[in-house]
């Protein structure tokens, strides 16, 4: 009699059991969920478009979120959108990254009340250009306060003697080439 007593017991609590998780279990549920854009390594700036799959029957609530990501880990999502896709068909949506700092974010895909997920981590967001903050590059030369100075800020030091031989060079080329031209024309002229 103890014996039939615990295998009833078994049967009800092994057919309890199945009606839970029978009910508990959404009747349509995704298969597959996969992000195809943007890929790891994307740079971005404006409006983020996201495009991916999912996978199986019925429709669907995905939620798309935009988190930060430190040391590879992703943080609490700052941005995100949530709409319904119809499964094996493709879905899209954008998301505006100029509510958001710039930086390295997760893109974190949800589906089927968190059962189904998929990570594009290392999207990186950059909106300097969008906002104006952009900084070029720039050289700044020292401000001279005399002659002597000015020369020294336009003239590097070790090639100092290098362009004063050449400079003297020239001025006498030139002067030997007034002297010829002088003596070429006096002689022109002198001639009756």
């Amino acid at each position: 009699m103890l014996h039939t007593h615990a295998l009833r017991l078994g049967l009800v609590t092994a057919a309890l059991s199945t009606s839970l998780v029978l009910v508990a279990s959404p009747g349509i549920a995704a298969d597959a969920l996969r992000i195809t854009t943007p890929v790891s390594g994307t740079v971005v700036s404006g409006e983020l478009y996201i495009a991916g799959t999912i996978a199986g029957d019925g429709e669907h609530e995905l939620t798309l979120e935009l988190a930060p990501q430190q040391l590879g880990e992703c943080g609490t999502a700052v941005a995100s959108t949530t709409t319904t896709v119809s499964a094996g068909e493709g879905f899209s949506a954008l998301v505006d990254t100029l509510t958001v700092a710039d930086g390295t974010y997760c893109l974190v895909a949800v589906a089927d009340r968190g059962r189904l997920s998929d990570v594009q981590a290392d999207i990186r967001i950059d909106n300097a250009i969008l906002r104006g903050f952009i900084q070029l590059p720039t050289e700044s030369l020292p401000e001279p306060t005399d002659g002597a100075s000015a020369i020294e800020a336009a003239v590097p030091a070790e090639s100092g003697p290098i362009i004063a031989i050449a400079a003297f060079a020239l001025a006498g080329l030139l002067a030997v080439a007034v002297a010829v031209y002088g003596i070429v024309s006096g002689r022109r002229t002198m001639r009756p």
